[in-house]
């Protein structure tokens, strides 16, 4: 099974099927190019490696995933499978957001919701992305060592999710969107660390149910 193949299957155990193959979404850099340009992204908006997009035609959604040959190159070379260092957990991070993203935007059409591809929309992919990334870690840690992952361990993935990304894009929307995200992941995934393992896995796909502000009213309940 292809790392893409799996990490998709291991999110539909997590949530629901998403009814949709993301390896047949894959294009290539002249597409994403083309798409880039009717999505009006601008040079500071693109950071090169990987990148999502989302269209609803009446009654479908099309996506379209980009991987930069340089990301398909380190995780071929290091698949994480067989070892995660800071050799390729930069490369790893991109990869997994974009499987994330697309399972949750079908999740998210097949359950009706509308205003795909809106700000408030989007901000959610991010919310979740950032959350499904960070359980995705840990398991591949797991994996690797077949024990539960250590503290170090922990604050070594949280700080290369949260403490190492920087906010510079050239739309203010992009700033918010992704300042908002990092903000409420990181507070919703301190919460379910807290819990036992039982009700973290509750919590973790009651969250994903909630709307972008269905989201913020909950993590103000929470300590």
């Amino acid at each position: 099974m292809t790392l893409l193949a799996e990490v998709q299957e291991v999110l539909e155990r997590t949530y629901e099927p998403a009814g949709i193959n993301l390896e047949e979404c894959l294009i290539n850099r002249k597409r994403c190019e083309e798409l880039g340009h009717l999505a009006g992204f601008c040079d500071g908006d693109f950071g090169g490696r990987a990148c999502t997009f989302l269209r609803q035609r009446g009654n479908a959604l099309a996506i379209a995933i980009y991987y930069s040959p340089e990301v398909i190159e380190v995780l071929e070379r290091e698949d994480p499978r067989r070892s995660i260092s800071h050799h390729n957990i930069g490369f790893l991070i991109p990869f997994l957001e974009e499987i994330t993203h697309g399972v949750h935007a079908a999740l998210n059409f097949l359950r009706g919701a509308n205003q795909i591809g809106g700000e408030q929309f989007a901000c959610n992919l991010e919310v979740e992305g950032k959350i499904d990334i960070y359980y995705m870690l840990l398991r591949f840690c797991r994996l690797l060592t077949g024990e539960k992952t250590t503290l170090e361990v922990r604050e070594w993935i949280r700080a290369r999710l949260f403490k190492d990304e920087q906010f510079v894009y050239t739309k203010p929307t992009l700033v918010k969107r992704y300042t908002l995200a990092h903000r409420l992941a990181e507070k919703f995934i301190c919460h379910a660390e807290s819990l036992p393992p039982a009700r973290r896995s509750v919590a973790i796909r009651s969250f994903c149910r909630l709307s972008l502000l269905g989201k913020a009213r909950y993590l103000r309940r929470v300590k």
